[in-house]
């Protein structure tokens, strides 16, 4: 299947931090290594430097599916975004994916839009890319609580990699070592979406993908990075 995975451009009365910085897509990075691992043709479009519109990426490479991503800042340009595919193609099967989709889902109630992935996005995203009838289950049950796919495909966003940068920090990088975490803050969305767990990647792991990495600049974006363990 082609697929085509779209960060969308904040609207631009938002108040944002492009001004100090622009990161890479790594949640979609993590979705085109996963999904290309098994066969799809995916490309990414990272919109916050792109001026070509949607319609135009749509045209260019006919896809079967789109995913799109972002916050609550984003969610009228993602449905804006989503009423563009459908009106190149009425055919192609868009999905919103994300953290205010795992929290709010609700939010993206949409005719534009066939599937709100709730919960273990990856393993959901893939099983709507192969037909697979367990998809939908998979956006309801109970999120997964290991983190074993592919390392971030940052070949897919080659073209952007020199304009990605954090403050003074320039052509910057992202890595992620942990996910959720281990405290209880109930105003915190960290716990929600891995259904309050926390897990950590070894750190065997974590210095094989550093070696993967070409920049010198690298940011590390856990929820909570420095963990006290107290016996």
């Amino acid at each position: 299947m082609r697929i085509i995975l779209i960060r969308p451009k904040p609207h631009k009365e938002t108040i944002g931090l492009q001004n100090v910085m622009i990161c890479e897509p790594l949640e979609l990075e993590y979705v085109s290594a996963y999904l290309s691992k098994h066969g799809h043709d995916v490309y990414i479009v990272d919109k916050i430097l792109e001026r070509k519109s949607v319609t135009c990426f749509v045209k260019k490479y006919k896809p079967d599916m789109v995913g799109l991503t972002g916050y609550i800042s984003h969610v009228n340009v993602i449905k804006k975004y989503a009423e563009e595919i459908k009106k190149a193609n009425k055919d192609i099967i868009v999905c919103v994916g994300g953290v205010h989709a795992e929290v709010c889902p609700e939010d993206f109630s949409c005719e534009y839009i066939d599937h709100v992935l709730k919960a273990n996005a990856l393993d959901a995203f893939l099983g709507i890319a192969d037909s697979r009838i367990d998809a939908l289950e998979m956006l309801e049950k109970e999120k997964s609580q290991t983190f074993c796919y592919p390392y971030p495909d940052r070949e897919k966003v080659k073209k952007y990699r020199k304009k990605y940068y954090y403050m003074f920090h320039r052509n910057c990088t992202l890595i992620k070592t942990s996910f959720g975490c281990p405290y209880k803050c109930s105003f915190c969305f960290c716990r929600e979406i891995t259904d309050n767990k926390y897990f950590a990647r070894c750190v065997e792991d974590v210095i094989d993908e550093l070696k993967t990495i070409k920049e010198e600049e690298v940011y590390i974006v856990d929820d909570n990075f420095l963990l006290m363990q107290i016996d």
